[in-house]
């Protein structure tokens, strides 16, 4: 035990050291390069002082002047190039201005654009946006022939979710990367990474009539049309629906409606329960991937609903979605998070056409709503049986010499959990309660 607590404290020690050292390197305004150069001086004047010949001696001495001299123009020319841009820019008081577009694979694209931003020298100019306090991603800025500087990159960021962007910063540094200088900006907006969607698949769900009917259908209901409703004729309306009978009695004009064929008279209500009875036994990398694959197979529910049917999405919580997209259904699904609320509060209703579920909802409650359900509801059993991703040997050596993919180290993480076996086992319970209810299902594995 006193081993353990040792290696905890040297490992924790060990992490915050670096931890330090990479923040130091990142914001001392001074790279390495300028200290290399500062050590090849040193060597020079001590590879000087080591030679005994007079005649050497001073050949070196002019030679070491010439190249002092030209890196002392280089180390002023890029501190030049480093300060003046900066304090431009500072004073004119400018903020770049941050859009993000969406491209028809809904990733993100993010711009970058400012004016006012002066490179001499061949300066650089990189921007650094920090999102939700810790995921950072820079690219440089280029200068336009209008005068703007500007710069475009695709996020790739981990997780489906809503960010929330904090700053952009804006290195000013040098060709030669010996110093920088930076500015630093606050925002308040945000950005959402959408769920991918999958291949569709084929759910078979009676939908309902109407918001106020209880009676389920297979087939697209009629609207209000021609013989049973009437209107008073107006100047737009058509003279050949004019009814004549009625005006040869009454000397009133009146039209009869066209009859229509209405899509969204059979609608169905979807629910997606994010109800996570494991929560807090998983470790932050895992649990994110495992929402990650869950949001995008809702999606997929949603989406292969939706070609032949109105479908209503019934969050279990309101995300905070701000903006033109708060109202998007891809949107309320990235902006869900797990939670340990019951699943049996959330379905209470008779109107439950499509579910879809997890293997993190612990197998009792799942057994609970079974006997609640009506018969024709169908359940959507999101499971976790390909998630594993496949780990070879050589694959794990890779790994202990080389920088690992993210899902790589989610997926080793996952195969050592200590709750992936009760968590497995859960969803072989979930899987046999299905197969013995009274109730259609489909397994996406």
């Amino acid at each position: 035990m006193t081993t353990l607590r040792l290696f905890l404290k040297i490992k924790t020690a060990g992490n915050s050291f670096l931890n330090m050292a990479k923040y130091i390197r990142k914001w001392f305004p001074v790279h390495i390069t300028f200290f290399i150069l500062i050590l090849f001086f040193i060597l020079i004047e001590i590879f000087i002082d080591s030679d005994s010949s007079e005649k050497v001696r001073d050949i070196s001495n002019v030679l070491v002047k010439i190249i002092i001299s030209v890196i002392g123009v280089i180390i002023l020319f890029s501190f030049t190039a480093t300060l003046i841009p900066y304090i431009l820019y500072k004073k004119s008081g400018r903020k770049p201005e941050v859009k993000f577009h969406y491209t028809p694979q809904n990733n993100v694209v993010c711009e970058i654009a400012s004016d006012g931003l002066q490179y001499f020298f061949t300066g650089v100019i990189k921007a650094e946006l920090t999102f939700d306090g810790k995921y950072t991603i820079s690219f440089p800025l280029k200068k336009l022939k209008s005068g703007q500087a500007q710069g475009t990159k695709e996020l790739e960021l981990p997780d489906i979710k809503n960010y929330d962007l904090d700053t952009v910063t804006l290195f000013f540094q040098d060709v030669f990367r010996m110093f920088f200088l930076w500015k630093t900006f606050r925002y308040k907006t945000s950005v959402i990474i959408f769920p991918a969607e999958n291949s569709r698949i084929a759910i078979t769900s009676k939908p309902f009539a109407l918001d106020d009917d209880k009676v389920r259908t297979d087939t697209i209901h009629h609207k209000e049309g021609e013989l049973l409703h009437f209107k008073h004729f107006e100047s737009s309306d058509d003279i050949r629906r004019i009814v004549w009978p009625v005006y040869a009695k009454t000397k009133e004009l009146i039209i009869r409606t066209i009859e229509m064929q209405n899509m969204y008279a059979s609608k169905i209500d979807l629910y997606a329960s994010f109800c996570n009875g494991y929560h807090g036994a998983l470790n932050r990398e895992t649990s994110n991937a495992i929402l990650n694959r869950y949001k995008s197979s809702v999606w997929t529910v949603y989406q292969s609903l939706k070609e032949e049917n109105e479908v209503c999405f019934a969050p279990d919580q309101q995300p905070n979605i701000t903006g033109e997209y708060q109202h998007e259904v891809s949107a309320q699904i990235a902006g869900m998070s797990w939670h340990t609320k019951q699943i049996e509060e959330y379905l209470k209703t008779g109107n439950l056409s499509v579910c879809c579920i997890s293997s993190l909802i612990p197998a009792q409650d799942v057994k609970k709503i079974l006997d609640t359900l009506d018969s024709n509801t169908f359940i959507v059993f999101i499971s976790l049986k390909s998630f594993l991703w496949k780990l070879s040997f050589r694959g794990i050596i890779k790994s202990i010499f080389l920088i690992q993919k993210p899902e790589e180290k989610v997926s080793r993480k996952w195969l050592f959990s200590a709750m992936r076996i009760q968590i497995l086992n859960n969803e072989k319970s979930i899987g046999k309660a299905l197969a013995e209810g009274n109730i259609k299902y489909l397994e996406i594995k």
